[in-house]
């Protein structure tokens, strides 16, 4: 198996709010992540929108904007992911995962080992990949 978690290097990041299907709002302070998550949105910085598009059969995206109302700042660097493939504890192990390919998890993102290694070639700061489902309890 070579399937990974995504993982934010800094935390703790900020939580968002629906506003409609192209903005957000900040409702609890943090840092601005490259991925923000939760269990109806993926977002993430749209320096990785090139590696994603190879993916047109997997995942789709849209540019969203963020807004802190508090800081009165905005953010317009994202995309919000529509990851179509899903993984489970369950048959993690059953999955194919050679190439690149993406899925998600209720509110979390898993990646093939050679898409990991493209995310890594974008930037080493980022992100931290777990192997698996070795930190879900």
């Amino acid at each position: 198996m070579n399937i990974w978690h995504i993982n934010n290097k800094m935390w703790p990041v900020i939580r968002l709010w629906r506003i409609d299907n192209e903005n957000f709002q900040v409702t609890e302070k943090g840092a601005v992540a490259a991925l923000l998550t939760n269990a109806t949105y993926s977002i993430i910085d749209e320096k990785y929108s090139h590696l994603l598009s190879k993916l047109s059969n997997q995942v789709s995206f849209t540019k969203v904007k963020i807004f802190d109302y508090v800081l009165k700042t905005e953010y317009h660097n994202y995309i919000e992911l529509k990851i179509e493939l899903s993984i489970e504890p369950d048959n993690i192990h059953t999955k194919n995962s050679e190439g690149q390919k993406i899925w998600k998890f209720g509110g979390e993102v898993f990646v093939t080992g050679e898409l990991k290694n493209e995310f890594l070639k974008i930037s080493q700061t980022d992100f931290e990949f777990d192997l698996g489902f070795q930190f879900f309890g």
